[in-house]
C-alpha cells in the first residue's frame, strides 16, 4: 500500500509540473534512441554474430575477450529490455526482427545503424560549432564514411532500378553514361536490362573504381561496361562520340549549387541526336529523410546540398533541355526523377 501511494503522490506531482504529454513522448522517444544506439553498437562490435545461435555469457565473453565482464552484462541487459535478444536457459539469443534481419545479412540495415554511430549524430553534436565555421570549411564525413554513407544510399536502389529499366526498355539506347557509378550498381542494372547496350561509367573515387571493375569481371559484365576513375567536369571522351542515355542518379547533391547548369550543359553536349539525361535525387524539404540529409551535406566542407522542389527542372530548363518526363518513384519520399532531351 505504501508503495502504491508513493507511485500516486509521485505520479501527481509530475502531472502538476505541467507537460506531462510532451514528457510521456520524450521518454518513447529516449527508448527508440537506447534501441538504436544498441544496434548500431551491436553491428560495430560484430556481437550479433555471436548471438545469432545462442550462447551463454560465459561463452560471449571469451568470444569477445572481455575484460570487463560487468559492462558486457549490463549492455546484454540492454538489449534484453528493448526487445532484441532474450535470455533462456542459461543462453543469450536474437529477439527482435532487427536484430534478426541485421544477424541474417541485411547489408542495409547494418550500414543504416552503423552510420548513427559513425556520422549521423556528428552534425547535430557540433552544431554550434559548424554554424560559425567559414565557408567551405566543415565535417569530412563523405570521405571518411564513403563505404557506409554508399550502402545506405541503396535504400533507393530499387525505386531507381526500376524506374531506369522502364526507360531503357522504352527508349532502347545504345550507349549509356554513367556518371558517378560508385559502385556501378546502376551500371550493372541497365547492362543487365538490355544486352546489347554498352555502359560507361565514370566516378571520382579511383578505390571504388577498382572494387566494381572485380564485381563486373565477376557478373561477366566487364566487356560491356567500362569504368574510368575521374572528375565529368574535366573528363575527354573519345572525340565525337555520344550517348544515348546519361545518367545521374542520386548523386546530384554532391555538386555545387552553382556548377549544374554548366553540368547539365557540358553533358548535354555529349547526347547523341535521340539522346536523353536522366537525373534522380531526394528533395528538401518534403520528408523528415529528406531535411536530414539536407542537413547532414551542408555541414559537410565544400558545398553538397539537395536541390530544392521544381529545382531539377529548372537548371535543366536554364541548360537548354525540355522535360519529357518528372515523377516521384520512391512512396512517401520527395524523390524524383526527371528525363530530359535537349531543346
Amino acid at each position: 500500500m505504501r508503495q502504491n501511494w508513493a507511485q500516486l503522490r509521485g505520479l501527481l506531482q509530475t502531472v502538476r509540473a505541467g507537460h506531462i504529454q510532451a514528457r510521456g513522448l520524450a521518454i518513447s522517444d529516449s527508448r527508440a534512441l537506447v534501441r538504436s544506439l544498441f544496434l548500431a553498437s551491436a553491428v560495430r562490435t560484430g556481437l550479433l554474430d555471436a548471438l545469432r545461435d545462442g550462447r551463454s555469457f560465459a561463452d560471449i565473453s571469451h568470444e569477445t575477450r572481455c575484460q570487463r565482464t560487468e559492462r558486457l552484462r549490463a549492455w546484454l541487459d540492454v538489449g534484453a529490455e528493448v526487445g532484441e535478444i532474450n535470455w533462456r536457459a542459461g543462453r543469450y539469443r536474437l529477439r527482435g526482427r532487427r536484430a534478426r534481419a541485421i544477424a541474417a545479412g541485411d547489408t542495409l540495415l547494418s550500414a543504416h545503424y552503423r552510420s548513427m554511430l559513425d556520422y549521423q549524430t556528428g552534425p547535430y553534436a557540433d552544431l554550434e560549432a559548424l554554424l560559425r565555421s567559414s565557408p567551405g570549411e566543415g565535417r569530412d564525413d563523405l570521405d571518411g564514411y564513403a563505404d557506409v554513407i554508399a550502402q545506405v544510399s541503396l535504400a533507393a536502389a530499387p525505386f531507381i532500378a526500376s524506374y531506369l529499366t522502364k526507360v531503357i526498355t522504352e527508349t532502347r539506347p545504345a550507349m549509356i553514361l554513367d556518371v558517378g557509378c560508385g559502385t556501378a550498381v546502376y551500371s550493372k542494372i541497365a547492362a543487365g536490362a538490355d544486352r546489347r547496350v554498352r555502359v560507361v561509367g565514370i566516378d571520382l573515387a579511383e578505390g571504388v573504381i577498382d572494387a566494381a571493375r572485380a564485381n563486373l569481371r565477376a557478373a561477366g559484365l566487364a566487356e560491356r561496361v567500362q569504368l574510368h576513375a575521374g572528375d565529368i567536369r574535366h573528363w575527354a571522351p573519345t572525340p565525337d562520340f555520344r550517348y544515348d542515355l546519361i545518367l545521374l542518379l542520386n548523386n546530384i547533391y554532391y555538386f555545387p549549387r552553382g556548377e549544374r547548369v554548366a553540368l547539365y550543359q557540358r553533358l548535354g553536349g555529349l547526347l547523341s541526336g535521340r539522346g536523353q539525361l536522366v537525373v534522380a535525387s531526394l528533395t528538401a524539404p518534403g520528408s523528415v529523410a529528406a531535411a536530414h540529409l539536407n542537413f547532414m551535406l551542408t555541414c559537410q566542407s565544400g558545398a553538397a546540398v539537395l536541390p530544392r522542389p521544381g529545382e531539377l527542372e529548372g537548371d535543366l530548363a536554364t541548360a537548354g533541355f525540355s522535360i519529357a518526363d518528372a515523377q516521384t518513384i520512391v512512396p512517401g519520399e520527395p524523390f524524383q526523377a526527371v528525363r530530359a532531351t535537349r531543346s
